[in-house]
């Protein structure tokens, strides 16, 4: 089946987080044209294809959620475009397809490819592979790395809700009364003083949310914000925390945590990273070895196994666009490095 096929099939559905459940039919029909032995959804939604009934399991996971937005969708000038056709269900096709075609011996080996659910949001359908699976030997996580990319680290990922009160006022004399937006945007400014990193070795904050007053003559009486902090492998998040805390107590503020996924980084000699390197020049391209500034489930699913990486077909910088759009190119290329690289990692692990 071509790859190109698949995806089309896969963005023909619209499943932001929490509507991924639209993709079930199509998931089930792909899954048996492309020859798995096995498919079910489990109780967290995720879509689980199986090859395979031997010891030695290599996960492939992709996630079939999207950031919000309906686009057009189809193929023009050798490109498929459409919401999701680069993050992430170019990658996921390249990982069904190349795993269906890989060649191995099944007594021995396994390959899962899962299309989990809600990776643009919390995480849960990562969350819930951490309950279910056991003894998995390596996982390549499908995102859009470029078709030579592979990312052996991601950032960690703090996201909080910074919350002021404040006795308001009339706008006329502000000197008499309180505004609770002042309060905020002076927390945000000390915070986004402190974390104010340019690269992908220093902490960085971006406010994504913010929320302040209800009439144009009146001093708002409360005021949030939600900032998303991002950190490099090797620093804690707790401190950040503190840090945090330490500055909204000064003001008054109350500070709501909402996500904290702690950085992952791979070891460049570890299976995945190997065989997907390895792949990468057998099928003529020069390999590149990435470092991410944002987070993917890769952060949760290293919990399986420090034996991870993340591949997958499609620019980045495309993704959560309107443009979102991946060459057909690269996707048949990428499929050919998933499969090349199924078949590298049980040769390694067989050694």
């Amino acid at each position: 089946m071509r790859i190109e096929a698949v995806l089309l099939e896969l963005i023909k559905q619209y499943t932001p987080s929490g509507e991924e459940h639209r993709l079930a039919s199509t998931m089930r029909d792909l899954s048996e044209r492309l020859g798995f032995s096995h498919f079910e959804i489990d109780p967290a939604g995720n879509y689980i294809m199986r090859r395979g009934r031997g010891p030695k399991t290599l996960l492939l996971a992709g996630h079939v959620d999207t950031v919000p937005g309906v686009l057009e969708h189809g193929i023009r000038g050798g490109e498929v475009y459409g919401r999701g056709a680069v993050d992430a269900k170019g990658p996921l096709a390249a990982l069904m397809v190349g795993g269906a075609e890989a060649e191995f011996d099944e007594d021995k080996y396994t390959v899962i490819v899962a299309g989990l659910v809600d990776e643009e949001g919390a995480g849960r359908g990562a969350q819930a592979l951490l309950n279910s699976l056991r003894d998995v030997s390596g996982v390549v996580i499908g995102e859009p790395t470029g078709a030579e990319g592979v990312v052996i680290s991601y950032r960690g990922s703090l996201t909080f809700r910074l919350h002021c009160r404040a006795m308001g006022g009339h706008s006329s004399a502000p000197y008499v009364g309180e505004s609770a937006l002042d309060k905020l945007l002076e927390a945000l400014g000390e915070i986004r003083s402190i974390f104010n990193g340019k690269s992908y070795g220093e902490p960085t904050s971006a406010i994504t949310q913010l929320r302040a007053g209800d009439w144009p003559t009146k001093l708002p009486e409360e005021a949030e914000a939600v900032v998303n902090i991002r950190y490099p492998p090797g620093m804690d998040g707790a401190p950040i925390i503190e840090r945090i805390e330490a500055v909204a107590f000064m003001r008054g503020c109350r500070v709501e945590i909402l996500d904290s996924t702690p950085p992952v980084s791979a070891s460049l000699d570890s299976p995945t990273v190997r065989s997907l390197v390895r792949s990468i020049i057998m099928n003529g391209r020069k390999p590149r070895i990435l470092r991410k500034t944002g987070s993917s489930d890769m952060n949760i699913l290293h919990r399986l196994t420090r034996n991870i990486a993340a591949y997958g077909p499609g620019n980045s910088l495309l993704a959560h666009t309107s443009r979102e759009s991946v060459s057909i190119v690269d996707l048949e290329f990428s499929k050919n490095v998933v499969r090349r690289a199924v078949e590298e990692f049980f040769r390694i692990e067989r050694s």
